[in-house]
């Protein structure tokens, strides 16, 4: 039963291991939806040809107490959504007396073109206001504000932008786990887009995503092989522990005959 046991969690903490490695690796968010989607073609703002048109907006109010920012899930109408926006509690600075924010996502035309590369699909424009209209800051944290930019069916690459003082700057950018859908961790509201074919993903360098995969699923039927190994080895046959003269074998060899007796048969 120990043995039984022990492969258990041997197996446990390797499927685990593998998981957080790969997390590690490649972060996944955490989507505003659930249960099987069926992608619907995206729709664009200015449609062409036979384009889908029509994209949605988001728009929603929650309460704020005690001057502290509330969880914040606000997401379009697509389905997927082509743009979310997820937020801890107090991951915006609340003016004092403010009950409420105002959140909005709202697809516009871009003000200015990129100088490298081009967009893809929709320009966004993500806001968090007072419900007077005043405009709430982000509060500097470590990834407690989640940015989600569906784009066009076909993109494969792309980086999410944030038009900063007339110009696009490219953002640190993660996929979102579905294809043509990006993630960043956003530190200021405003007009975000991705951008394709921008020379750079925003993701850095590091391991081949292919390689990387190939490592793992080495390593982790390594540690499959290992654990069928050891539940099929046979169990160490128990020796029992006697004294000096009840541990020894007794000889099959015959004692010294007796001499005759003298006795007629």
């Amino acid at each position: 039963m120990n043995r039984d046991r022990a492969v258990g969690w041997l197996a446990v903490l390797a499927g685990l291991g593998l998981a957080l490695a790969v997390q590690v690796h490649a972060p996944v968010g955490v989507p505003l939806y659930d249960g099987v989607i069926v992608p619907e073609p995206y729709r664009y703002l200015h449609p062409v040809g036979d384009q889908p048109g029509d994209p949605t907006s988001a728009d929603a109010t929650k309460e704020a107490r005690g001057g502290q920012s509330p969880v914040i899930a606000v997401a379009t109408d697509e389905q997927p959504p082509q743009a979310q926006i997820v937020a801890s509690e107090d991951a915006f600075q609340v003016p004092a007396g403010a009950t409420a924010l105002h959140i909005t996502i709202t697809p516009i035309d871009p003000t200015v073109q990129p100088t490298q590369g081009a967009i893809a699909g929709n320009v966004y424009r993500f806001a968090v206001t007072t419900t007077n209209g005043q405009a709430i800051a982000p509060k500097p944290c470590d990834s407690c504000r989640t940015m989600v930019i569906r784009g066009p069916d076909d993109l494969t690459e792309g980086t999410i932008a944030h038009l900063e003082n007339g110009a696009w700057v490219n953002v640190a950018t993660l996929h979102a786990g579905i294809a043509a859908m990006f993630q960043t961790n956003a530190n200021a509201m405003g007009d975000y887009a991705i951008l394709a074919g921008s020379g750079s993903n925003g993701t850095g360098g590091g391991l081949d995503p292919l390689l990387f995969g190939g490592v793992a699923l080495a390593l982790f039927f390594a540690v499959v092989a290992g654990l069928f190994w050891y539940r099929r080895r046979p169990a160490p046959v128990p020796v029992a522990r006697l004294g000096p003269a009840r541990g020894r074998i007794p000889s099959k060899r015959k004692g010294p005959r007796r001499p005759p007796s003298g006795r007629s048969e």
